[in-house]
């Protein structure tokens, strides 16, 4: 059995482990559907940018506890005197307060989205809001029988943050995308399948169980490798495929000096496990 090492977050609101070579982040505001907040979500930052530098790690899995993935924002916490304008209080500019919300989202959104390992959401219920956009910044998202994604902004007469404007229409297109923003359609997890919004359905009971060996199976791969290979295919959405190939080129011949490299050849023709340390 791999060993299982608990991290300290500073709140209980977020859980970390380390289990084997794999990073766990649970999001754990079970009674809150784990509705992000202003203690959560900071600890979250944190943890996503520590886990990046973070050698023991290979795979990041990211998941709730309870039944829900995460609800997005705290809308309870919205009903407070503070929040009656906006979001915001009175002695703060709208200038600062934009400047303070693209900083948010960068330091979450767009961390998660280049974040230089492989990512994977597990989701065993709702996906919501934000909640929904960081789990459409992971590389995969397996779900539960019972998760649902909504985008959740209409009904409370926002307009989308956290990257989901951009996020999901890259998985399911434009105009389903469209449809889910502005209908605030729940979408269920054989739709969500069908149209390639979750990349697997798995039994409740059996979610983590199959993120934690799928994330062993990447882990057996060279870092350096895996992280090229992630870098060159979200580099496509602005190159042109002239460029592409150029990167390609650029990035394997570099690679290819790599003691990983060097090892994975030797396994290879020894007809072993190789052995792969990330240089």
């Amino acid at each position: 059995m791999k060993n299982i090492i608990e991290l300290d977050t500073g709140t209980r609101q977020l859980l970390s482990h380390i289990h084997g070579n794999v990073g766990i982040i649970t999001l754990n505001r079970p009674e809150a559907k784990n509705a992000l907040s202003d203690e959560l979500t900071p600890a979250l930052r944190k943890q996503i940018s520590n886990f990046n530098i973070d050698d023991r790690v290979n795979v990041l899995i990211i998941t709730g506890a309870g039944d829900a993935f995460c609800a997005g924002g705290d809308v309870k916490s919205m009903n407070t005197s503070k929040s009656k304008k906006g979001g915001w209080s009175e002695e703060e500019s709208e200038e600062h307060v934009i400047k303070n919300l693209q900083k948010k989202q960068m330091t979450l959104t767009h961390s998660l989205y280049n974040f230089s390992k492989p990512t994977i959401a597990a989701l065993p219920g709702a996906a919501a809001g934000a909640g929904l956009s960081i789990a459409l910044a992971c590389d995969f998202r397996y779900a539960s029988e019972n998760a649902f994604a909504i985008a959740g902004y209409g009904k409370i007469a926002l307009t989308g943050d956290y990257g989901m404007s951009w996020l999901l229409p890259r998985l399911v297109g434009v105009s389903k995308s469209k449809d889910m923003m502005l209908s605030n359609c729940r979408v269920l997890s054989k739709e969500a399948f069908n149209i390639g919004l979750f990349d697997k359905v798995i039994e409740s009971d059996k979610l983590l169980k199959y993120c934690l060996e799928y994330a062993n199976i990447l882990s057996n791969f060279s870092p350096m490798a895996l992280k090229v290979m992630k870098n060159n295919i979200q580099s496509s959405y602005h190159l042109n495929l002239e460029e592409s190939l150029n990167q390609e080129a650029v990035e394997l011949i570099r690679i290819s000096k790599s003691n990983d490299h060097k090892e994975g050849i030797r396994a290879f023709v020894e007809k072993r496990k190789p052995q792969f340390t990330g240089n």
